[in-house]
């Protein structure tokens, strides 16, 4: 009985020798060429029927072994391709916080700083609001929840309690908001920057309800209110 009619052992078929990539004709180091029919036959139990030099013409003499995957990117690889990445987006220019402030880019024209300009904006805030309130009309824990979260560009708001008193009285339409202030633009056409800290503003729901924001427990990013979590905390009076 031959090898391949034990079942042990079965020629690669011409499709998989094809398909795997592997060279044929790689040159084989002498030493290699005779360690390995040595240590076949070493190999070989006396309960082998076929002989070690049979096994070894049939299964080793002339075959290349591939150890490794042609098709699969080595780490290597991929450590270069990370590092140009690295590279790439080190060499990218961005504009920072100082040059933002240096040109001004976030500062409000003085010929766009009419009230009557901000109209349509805070029309679409009152839409906005409605839609967020929704059902939660008439519930206040929850329509503080949505109120807290929501996005303060466009509403109308008046400061009722400062440390401050300057800023007491002042009121407008939320033309920016920042982590720290308010920027309102008046019925007077003048921008007014108002701190969140140490203030209390009175905000105008579309309903006609109002409700008190204290500014110390929102001195927040919009984008960072809007995923915060926040949990009832005692007020102090100013």
């Amino acid at each position: 009985m031959s090898v391949q009619d034990s079942g042990i052992y079965a020629k690669l078929s011409e499709t998989i020798k094809g398909r795997s990539g592997a060279p044929t004709d790689v040159p084989v180091d002498p030493v290699t060429k005779q360690f390995t029919p040595g240590f076949v036959e070493r190999s070989m139990g006396p309960s082998v029927r076929e002989t070690p030099t049979h096994v070894y013409n049939d299964r080793v003499n002339g075959r290349a072994l591939l150890l490794t995957n042609p098709f699969k990117e080595s780490p290597s690889d991929k450590g270069r391709v990370g590092d140009a990445k690295l590279k790439r987006r080190a060499n990218r220019k961005t504009i920072t916080a100082k040059e933002k402030r240096a040109l001004r880019i976030y500062d409000i024209p003085e010929a766009a700083r009419k009230y009557e300009l901000f109209l349509p904006l805070h029309e679409m805030w009152n839409q906005y609001m409605s839609g967020l309130l929704g059902n939660a009309q008439g519930k206040p824990a929850t329509m503080l929840n949505k109120i807290v979260k929501a996005d303060m560009h466009g509403a109308e708001m008046t400061v009722v309690k400062a440390r401050c008193p300057n800023f007491v009285g002042v009121s407008g339409i939320v033309a920016q908001e920042t982590k720290n202030t308010f920027k309102f633009i008046t019925k007077s056409d003048r921008q007014a920057v108002v701190p969140k800290a140490h203030c209390v503003f009175m905000l105008k729901l579309p309903t006609g309800q109002t409700c008190k924001l204290f500014g110390d427990q929102f001195v927040f990013r919009a984008s960072e209110r809007a995923t915060r979590k926040f949990k009832p905390k005692p007020s102090v009076d100013l």
